[in-house]
């Protein structure tokens, strides 16, 4: 790390690979340092997949370079007025290519793009400074980055005080987010709001419009912490703890009794999202509750969920008529049964990949080998993304697969390249996060790995993503035992973000990717 004339620079993180950018001259001249100081980051756009595609800075006036290429989709960081960045965290698994990158910034948020594996950098960006630009080496991925800094003038950070009423929220588990949809929680922030934002970006606690100080209220409408204890006035919360308390209280106050409405196993991520909204506004009993018998006839009327005309009509009837909310209840209500007639992926089925494989699914022989695995495995740690080709198919990716399930325990089936290896390990945390959202039970892959010669013999598609011939491609087929395989194949569509073919049909979930990671579905 360096500063010269006013502008400091990172030390960078990765490989030598790719041309050499960055976004101030260096060392900096009179005019980039005029450039550097008098710009006002307003966004940071990123594309990230196993490795960081792409990043750019944009400044309020002008867009800097795009550094990197063009896989993965793109994702950002807006920056609120006053906020800017004050630390970026960096890793580089394998040293080659930057895997992750984590923006931190002087309102208390913090983003994360792409997944931190192995040591995770502290770039240390000095006190009181913003990050304004990137500097390293970039070509297909960014191959090495670090950041640039100037000093911020007349806004320091600031450093919430600690404030001993109010708890530092444990965030929620990964099974607590799959149970509550992510659609219901922003539906509830948009409408209910981040009230009494301070410039620094946290808020305060404020009165209740109704009952004044008598409930005292935080962030997204929090009355009491999750230890209990109620908000007071003058207490202070960030944005983040704003949205944990949010999703505390869901759970609480809503999840029980929403989960004992008998059509609940049959409704998606949005109708549940929609109906989480409509309980954390009007109470949580609301079903076969006294004054809700049209939101109960919803929701025991599968057959007209798809009816969004008749779904709005039913959900508008509670908007309190006549009294000064009737509008921001409609608007509210409305949003709620867009969201209940919303499909949970709009992404066209793709009709010419791997629906006319004849597939591996009925090969009974991996279910057959788990309790040998678990026998050979014993003792093993998991290597993750250090897998290569030549190991040992006993050599464990993740704490529950083994490189010899992805290669069926067929040595014409190992990996031939490194990226290969990759593949499979990314696949393999999803698989690992499946197996846990459905209690532990044993995850059985069916087909993995297939080199052109397998492919071939047993009928795969020309392109089929079982083929791993590119980075960024590579496919599972799998079900875990004592799980209806339709229910499997639904959490995954919902939660998987790239390639799920429909194959529960066929005993199987496929689960796959190829460059560029399109959100793709198709049926066998």
């Amino acid at each position: 790390m360096e500063s010269l004339n006013g502008v400091w620079r990172s030390l960078s993180v990765g490989g030598n690979g790719g041309k050499e950018f960055s976004d101030i001259g260096w060392p900096p001249q009179a005019s980039d340092r005029l450039l550097a100081r008098n710009s006002t980051p307003v966004e940071v756009r990123v594309r990230v997949g196993r490795y960081l595609d792409q990043i750019q800075m944009v400044w309020s006036k002008l867009e800097l370079a795009t550094h990197g290429g063009t896989g993965s989709d793109q994702a950002s960081l807006l920056l609120n007025a006053n906020e800017h960045i004050t630390n970026v965290k960096l890793t580089a698994p394998g040293g080659r290519y930057v895997g992750s990158v984590e923006l931190l910034t002087n309102q208390g948020r913090s983003k994360l793009f792409g997944t931190q594996t192995g040591n995770v950098v502290d770039l240390a960006v000095p006190p009181n400074h913003q990050v304004i630009g990137f500097y390293g080496h970039s070509g297909r991925w960014v191959d090495r980055l670090g950041v640039i800094a100037v000093p911020k003038q007349g806004n320091p950070t600031v450093t919430p005080p600690n404030n001993p009423t109010v708890p530092k929220p444990k965030p929620p588990s990964d099974r607590l987010l799959d149970a509550i949809p992510r659609a219901g929680i922003e539906l509830i922030k948009e409408f209910e709001g981040f009230a009494q934002a301070l410039p620094d970006g946290r808020a305060k606690a404020y009165a209740d419009p109704l009952r004044g100080w008598e409930v005292p209220t935080i962030g997204y409408g929090t009355t009491r912490y999750p230890d209990g204890v109620q908000v007071r006035e003058g207490d202070t919360i960030t944005q983040p703890q704003a949205e944990d308390y949010l999703i505390d209280h869901v759970d609480k106050s809503c999840r029980g009794a929403m989960e004992k409405i008998p059509s609940w196993s049959r409704m998606n991520s949005n109708q549940r999202g929609a109906l989480y909204s409509f309980a954390y506004n009007l109470g949580s009993g609301f079903y076969r509750g006294d004054n809700f018998e049209s939101i109960t006839r919803v929701c025991d009327s599968p057959e007209l969920w798809k009816d969004h005309r008749w779904i709005a009509a039913q959900f508008v009837k509670y908007r309190n008529p006549g009294s000064a909310v009737e509008e921001g209840l409609r608007r509210r209500r409305l949003a709620e049964a867009d969201l209940f007639c919303q499909p949970v992926t709009s992404s066209t089925p793709n009709w010419d990949d791997d629906h006319d494989e004849a597939g591996e699914s009925g090969d009974h022989t991996p279910e057959e080998r788990l309790d040998q695995i678990v026998e050979d495995v014993a003792g093993n740690q998991p290597v993750a993304d250090r897998l290569t080709p030549d190991m040992s198919f006993d050599t464990l990716i993740t704490p529950h697969i083994t490189y010899g399930e992805f290669a069926l325990y067929d040595e014409a089936r190992r990996f031939r390249d490194d990226y290969q290896c990759q593949t499979a390990y990314e696949l393999c945390q999803f698989l690992e996060r499946c197996r846990e959202h459905f209690g532990g039970n044993p995850l059985v892959i069916t087909s993995g790995y297939r080199p052109p010669e397998v492919n071939i013999r047993i009928g795969g598609a020309r392109t089929s993503e079982h083929l791993y011939d590119y980075p960024d491609k590579g496919a599972v087929d799998f079900y875990i035992k004592g799980v209806s395989v339709h229910e499997v194949e639904a959490w995954c569509d919902q939660h998987y973000p790239h390639s799920v073919g429909y194959g529960a049909n066929r005993g199987f979930v496929h689960l796959g990717m190829r460059p560029g990671k399109p959100h793709i579905r198709w049926v066998y």
